[in-house]
């Protein structure tokens, strides 16, 4: 299985999948490594794992080709489930994607919620706090929340980065976060000075 794996990375290593017809071998040749393990365990989940993320980023990235490049990253993670490192390479894949209205789904808010989810939690001691950054997790999180609306959730995941480590990314994201909420008694009057307009 290994040297099947390395043979693949070898064949498309320049591969930009330029054209559709690369983008159909590249993906036809993941397929087929795929279908020879179809029960993988161990070592073997974890390098098929790597190997779909891997297939996710090229065909995402550089194939454009959503539909077809997400299930890998959801099945590398299904192949190795306690892997931070996969969990992080595909939220920076959907990073830009669920802030851009045009390509972002409900169902990829929520993968990029469950992502950074992850390696918050997984971040459990204060090496792998640090090593990881995880105020910046927390900014990113919140990002997502602007993303999908949730301004509240927001600014709390804005606030506990603050707390871990004040910084100038989530004080200026704090405050974006706090003026789409508003003050209530702000909002109360501008929707009451909007009826009286309306009757007017």
């Amino acid at each position: 299985m290994n040297a099947q794996i390395d043979a693949f990375y070898q064949k498309f290593n320049r591969c930009k999948l330029e054209t559709e017809a690369e983008t159909k071998e590249f993906i036809s040749d993941v397929e087929n490594i795929l279908g020879q393990c179809p029960s993988p365990d161990g070592e073997e989940c974890k390098a098929l794992a790597k190997l779909c993320s891997h297939a996710g980023c090229m065909v995402v990235v550089f194939g454009n080709d959503l539909d077809n490049g997400i299930p890998y990253y959801r099945k590398s993670i299904e192949l190795d489930p306690a892997s931070y490192d996969l969990r992080w390479e595909y939220y920076t894949t959907l990073e830009e994607i669920v802030e851009n209205e045009k390509y972002s789904t409900p169902e990829l808010i929520q993968d990029a919620i469950d992502c950074l989810k992850f390696c918050i939690d997984y971040c459990n001691t204060p090496e792998l706090r640090e090593e990881n950054y995880v105020h910046y997790r927390y900014n990113d999180l919140g990002r997502v929340y602007m993303a999908a609306g949730d301004y509240r959730k927001a600014k709390k995941c804005f606030e506990a980065s603050m707390r871990i480590l004040p910084n100038d990314n989530a004080r200026g994201l704090l405050a974006k976060a706090e003026k789409k909420i508003g003050n209530p008694i702000t909002r109360f009057f501008k929707s009451l000075f909007s009826v009286f307009r309306k009757e007017k």
